[in-house]
């Protein structure tokens, strides 16, 4: 079984606060992770079972009831929306940790029942699907190392031809061992479950087949600036519609919209957000895409590179404490893929170059660092040699094998 670098988290935070709500998309592994975190009692019940489901909508108050010291877990527990109240009057009258363990396939945040109900009551924890370093057995350590520069000399080498086939194997645990044309169906057949399924937790849909393109433009878009206003053209439905179907797929963890980086004594600074899919075999599987034809496209290689080193590092500042992920652009035409912030301000940029590295690829995060001052400032290109190389001050070329 692979360890998840969230179990330590987990069990931390069952024993200090009254509750936890582990949510993350489905099949990422959270029933699992449920079931190997150490719970002195517990008792477990699943809403995918429908008589279970037809109890606690019964009788929520009395389904939630637990004896001292014991552990209630609730798998999907967002399709039963009336047991949220219920919790909240066990755990307001009662302050003792580690009473209830949800778990769930959607945003419980993007649900106004659990916003008013469970707010600062219950903490949470997302699981995204594998990273790169619990496949191979090993814990986080690319940002830690980043922000101390304590950069090895050399990695085991990963070429571009070697990320993108990562990326074609993305971190769905089932389909990890599959054949690629197995593995895209399996991608496929995924993606329309749980717009079938899970989106009536999140919200009224009435017209699957324009969600279902809406998904495949994202995914098609990854790693891109998209507006509500060019998704609405493309998709042919109303900017209010667009933005509520973007907002379904976003609880639903098939998406996340990167915030721009801002400091509020930047005026010049981009606000919009950039959209990345959070898995990078969901976008090679269901766009049907060829291993071999993406890699001698730039485009469509360049976009999946960028994508699945996100993947890696937010799966590695979910695992930190207060680690917050951006992008930076302003109106004067300097980009940098990521911002990866500290609690202490410190800052790290990172550029993603799918190819050999050159002075000029540090031309922006040069920049950034020029003209802003009294940032703590870490800039790093991440490169397919396997030599890091160190570019002034500050300034680091890196191996893709340093998340890998």
């Amino acid at each position: 079984m692979i360890k998840r670098w969230q179990t330590a988290r987990l069990e931390a935070m069952m024993r200090l606060r009254r509750g936890v709500n582990l949510t993350g998309t489905r099949q990422t592994g959270k029933s699992t992770l449920a079931t190997v975190v150490e719970l002195p009692q517990a008792r477990r019940y699943t809403f995918d079972d429908k008589a279970v489901r037809a109890v606690a909508e019964s009788d929520p108050h009395g389904f939630v009831r637990h004896r001292p010291g014991e552990s209630l877990v609730i798998d999907e527990a967002q399709k039963v929306p009336d047991i949220l109240d219920a919790i909240k009057m066990v755990v307001d009258a009662d302050n003792s940790s580690g009473q209830y363990l949800l778990t769930g396939s959607s945003n419980l945040r993007f649900a106004k029942a659990v916003r008013d109900s469970l707010a600062g009551r219950l903490g949470r924890i997302r699981l995204r699907t594998l990273a790169q370093g619990e496949i191979a057995g090993r814990g986080p350590g690319f940002l830690e190392t980043a922000f101390a520069r304590g950069f090895r000399d050399s990695y085991p080498e990963l070429d571009k031809r070697g990320v993108i086939h990562l990326a074609f194997l993305g971190g769905y645990p089932e389909p990890l061992g599959y054949p690629q044309a197995d593995r895209s169906r399996w991608m496929r057949d995924y993606l329309g479950d749980l717009l079938e399924k899970d989106v009536r937790d999140v919200t009224e849909i009435r017209k699957l087949p324009v969600l279902r393109a809406t998904a495949r433009w994202l995914l098609a878009h990854t790693a891109q600036f998209v507006t509500i206003d060019e998704l609405a053209a493309r998709t042919a439905v109303s900017k209010a519609t667009a933005r509520n179907y973007t907002e379904a797929l976003k609880a639903l963890y098939l998406f996340d919209e990167l915030p721009a980086w801002s400091r509020g004594d930047y005026p010049l600074l981009g606000r919009r957000g950039k959209w990345l899919a959070t898995d990078t075999a969901l976008v090679a599987g269901v766009l049907g895409w060829d291993e071999e034809q993406v890699y001698m496209d730039p485009n469509r290689g360049g976009k999946l590179a960028e994508t699945w080193v996100y993947q890696q590092i937010a799966a590695e500042a979910d695992a930190a404490d207060g680690i917050v992920l951006s992008h930076y652009r302003d109106g004067r035409g300097h980009e940098i893929d990521f911002m990866v912030e500290r609690p202490d301000g410190a800052v790290l940029g990172i550029e993603v170059k799918a190819g050999q590295v050159s002075p000029g690829d540090f031309r922006h995060l040069k920049w950034f660092a020029t003209n802003t001052s009294g940032i703590p400032f870490t800039g790093i290109v991440l490169h397919s040699g396997n030599q890091t190389l160190r570019f002034g001050e500050g300034f680091w070329a890196v191996p893709f094998g340093a998340l890998a």
